[in-house]
Parts: structure tokens; sequence; C-alpha cells
């Protein structure tokens, strides 16, 4: 090679690395949009028709966030509700490709489908330091351990990152109690007796509806199953040893394992045991008040913040929209849902209800796969965790008062969320219900028998026939869809 050659060579070496630097400065200056659904996050300004105010803190992290990536601009998406119509948007959304690019979805959810490649996995990002938080070497330790273990899917990645802790309790009105001459019950006889007496007195003893969204459903039962089938826990997860309860919902019995007792006949439908939750639902009934079967979850709450109900079943999310609602004119508590003892059934043993919830609030955050293709998931992840430094998430947290970060740094948390979070740490449910459990379309099949057997239509028996043979299509269904040769084997199919 010649000198002159090798002086050629040289310059045209250093104009590749000065363009090469000016496209990373262009990409750099690149205007980025990141199309972000927040769930009960998303920001929004009053209306004339908004009892309380809605959250807005999220636009002053984004202005705060543009400061510093001046070339990186937030579209919130408009918040879907219900949850039944959220599911269905968002599962379009992902198919067609179009998936926010940050969004919150629950875990339960999330882990349903990951592995049509829709989510980015987390876990790789989790090991970097989040340059937000000072000091910190890696991102994962600003999370509580329960919140990263909830997030991780059946492959031993994370396609969600769970960080919002939610709790439930029975809401109740102070001024009805006191007038019936009632206290909040600690035993589901006890339950029973003062809706009975509230009842009596003229009012709608609890608030509990079964049109749209399936929750208050859906939480009854995980509670009520949890407790009855207590003593058989081992035996349907196959163990024999004791199922514990922990801060993650259903970790108990793995869906693996609900499918396999099914096909052993140890989790049925029929099973006198196994029906007991539905008897004592069918009980409870008959204090729901006229119409609950058309009854939804706002009108259920418009029942109890006007006082015409005594009692409603509901989330951490509603103690900042009691507070403020200028339609509620009395005082209000909670306490936990009622242990189920032997006076009320052969089958309980006793334990204490479980929590409902755990890191299931808003704030179970995803990363579409897409984003990758658009080049911009490294800008996606930095606005995650800049939005999870807990600066940024105890006052997010504050500003929506309906759930606590699954942050390890609490400090300056609204105290009225800590009964809730107090709950949560003493343990969930630990086998899921029939939302869940098994597949969507069970859910609905289930859902449409429970309501003719709790109207009447049905008998128990007939109830139970049908449920055990949608029970054993869906755990079938499992079985091919996830592969479960293996399962196959043992049950010597």
């Amino acid at each position: 090679m010649t000198r002159r050659t090798a002086l050629s060579l040289w310059f045209i070496l250093l104009v590749s690395v000065w363009l090469a630097g000016g496209a990373l400065a262009l990409a750099q200056d690149q205007e980025i949009v990141i199309r972000m659904y927040a769930g009960d996050y998303t920001p929004r300004e009053r209306t004339q028709s908004d009892r309380w105010d809605p959250p807005s803190y999220l636009n002053v992290l984004a202005q705060e966030y543009k400061k510093l990536h001046p070339h990186v601009t937030i579209e919130f998406l408009p918040e879907i509700t219900p949850q039944d119509r959220f599911d269905t948007w968002i599962f379009t959304q992902y198919q067609a490709g179009r998936g926010p690019d940050l969004g919150t979805q629950l875990f339960s959810e999330v882990n349903r489908h990951y592995l049509k490649g829709w989510y980015v996995n987390l876990k790789p990002y989790l090991e970097k330091p989040n340059p937000y938080v000072e000091g910190n070497k890696r991102w994962a330790d600003i999370f509580q351990p329960g919140a990263l273990a909830t997030g991780v899917a059946p492959d031993g990645n994370m396609y969600v990152l769970p960080t919002g802790v939610v709790g439930t309790g029975i809401y109740y009105n102070k001024d009805i109690f006191a007038r019936v001459g009632v206290e909040p019950p600690e035993t589901w006889a006890e339950f029973m007796e003062i809706q009975r007496k509230i009842q009596a007195a003229g009012y709608i003893p609890f608030a509990f509806p079964m049109a749209g969204a399936k929750a208050t459903t859906n939480w009854s039962l995980r509670v009520i199953q949890d407790m009855i089938l207590d003593s058989k826990l081992p035996e349907i997860k196959g163990t024999g040893e004791p199922v514990v309860r922990t801060m993650i919902e259903g970790e108990g019995i793995s869906q693996k394992e609900l499918v396999r007792a099914i096909k052993k006949g140890v989790y049925s439908a029929k099973d006198p045991q196994w029906q007991e939750q539905l008897r004592l639902l069918k009980e409870w009934s008959q204090y729901w008040g006229p119409g609950y079967l058309s009854l939804d979850p706002d009108a259920a709450y418009r029942l109890f913040v006007t006082g015409r109900a005594a009692m409603l079943y509901d989330t951490s999310a509603k103690i900042k929209v009691l507070e403020t609602d200028n339609l509620r004119q009395f005082e209000f508590g909670v306490f936990d849902f009622p242990r189920i003892t032997q006076e009320s059934s052969p089958y309980a043993t006793g334990v204490s209800a479980p929590a409902v919830g755990g890191y299931t609030g808003a704030g179970s955050w995803t990363v579409a796969a897409t984003t990758i293709e658009k080049g911009i998931v490294d800008q996606v992840i930095d606005w995650l965790m800049f939005i999870t430094a807990p600066q940024n998430y105890i006052p997010l947290a504050n500003d929506l008062g309906w759930y606590s970060p699954g942050l390890i740094d609490l400090e300056g948390i609204d105290p009225k969320l800590e009964p809730f979070i107090r709950s949560v740490e003493n343990g969930v449910f630990r086998i899921e219900s029939f939302y869940r459990g098994l597949t969507v379309e069970y859910a609905d099949q289930f859902y449409r028998v429970l309501q003719e057997y709790l109207t009447g239509r049905k008998n128990l028996e007939q109830a139970t026939d049908e449920i055990q043979r949608y029970m054993e299509q869906a755990a079938d269904e499992l079985i091919e869809r996830n592969g479960w040769t293996d399962l196959l084997a043992e049950l010597g199919a």
C-alpha cells in the first residue's frame, strides 16, 4: 500500500466517523412520540360532571421529562372503562400491532398472552442503573421483592412490571350501622345477621353489582373459595404440604396445578366442598337488594354514596373518591371480609379471610415489542425509569389516592392507604376463582350459570353439572394451548 493510498483510507475513515457521529446526534435530536396508556393514572382536566378531582400529576411528570429530553413527547391515550371493554380493546390493539408503547395491564393477562410476542422482556433492563435514583446501580433494587416476583412469567422472563399495590375492603355507612345498632362483623354468621337487621330497618344491606364488570363477584368467590377449600388446598396442589399465603394473588395454586386437579377430579364442581362457595354466595344474595343482576359498579357506588345501601365491597381506589364526593352525607368506615367459621359451614377451618389485591393496581407496566421496530425502546424504558423513581412515583400515587407504589422507599405515601397495604401484607388468596383461573370462555360460561343459579332458574345440581362440563373443556384447552405434554403423560392420557 502506498503512502498516498494509506492517507486516503485514513481520510475516508475520519469522514465516516464524523458522519456516524452526526447521524447519532441527529437520531438523538429526532422527535420521539411515546404513546402511553396509563389506565387510572391517565391525566385529564376536571369537567362539570366530575364530583371529585381527576388525576393530573402525570402531566407534571411529562413536562419535567420534556425539560430533560426536549425531543421526547408523551402522548396519553384515553382511559378505557370498564375492565371488560378494556380487555377487548387492548387485545385488538396488540393484534393490530398498535399496542401502546408503554401500557398498564394486569400481570395475569400479560402472562396469558406473552407467547404472542407482544411485550418486551424487561428483565435485562431491571439489571441496569436507574439514572433518576441517586446512587442506584440496579433498577430492580428500588422495588419490593413481591412486585418483581409477581411479574415473572412462566418462562422466567418479565414482560410486566407490577408496581401498584391495591387492597380491598367492605366500606360501610357508619350512620346506618349506628341507627340499626350493629357493629362491623368478624364472622360470616355475624355478617348475615347484621344484614338481616339492616334490611328489616328499610335499607339495602349490600350494593352488589352483577352487570358489566365481574369484579365484585370475582373478589367474593376468591375469598370464600380460599376459606372453604383451605383443608383441601394441599391435595389440589398435589404436594400434601400446607399452602401458605403470600402477597402474590393465586400463587398458592398455579394454573397448571389447577388443571391437573381438575383432570384428576380433585377440584370439581360436583364436590360438595367446592359447591359450598356457591351455597354461601346464594345465602348472601338475599341481601343485595332488588335488581342486582342489572346493577353495574357505578350504580352500586351511587346506591352506597347516597346512603341507600349500607355496604359496598371495593378497592382502596374508593377512599379518595368517597372523601371528596359531594353526594356523601355520612361517615364511612372499612372492615375486612368476614371469616367463615364452623357455625356457617362444616368445611370451614376458621382461617381468616385472605386479602384480595397485591401488585395488581394501576402501574403494572408493559412495553410493547413494536417499540423495538420503531427504534424507541430505550427511550420508553428511560421514561418508565423516570416515572418509577420514588421522588416521582410517591406524589403520582398520592395525587390519584388509590394505590401504593410497590417501592421499598415509601416515605411520604398517603397514610390513608396504609390499612390496605397492611391487609395485603397478611397474605392474599391462594387459588384463583372462575374469572382468571382458567380461560376467558370459562369465565363467561361460569358467570352465566351462576346468575341462573342465584335467581333460581337452575338448582345447585343443574348448575354444577354445567359448570363441571365447562371446567373440563377449559382444562383440556389449556393443556393443548400450553403444550403440557408432561401433564398428559402423568395423567396417562
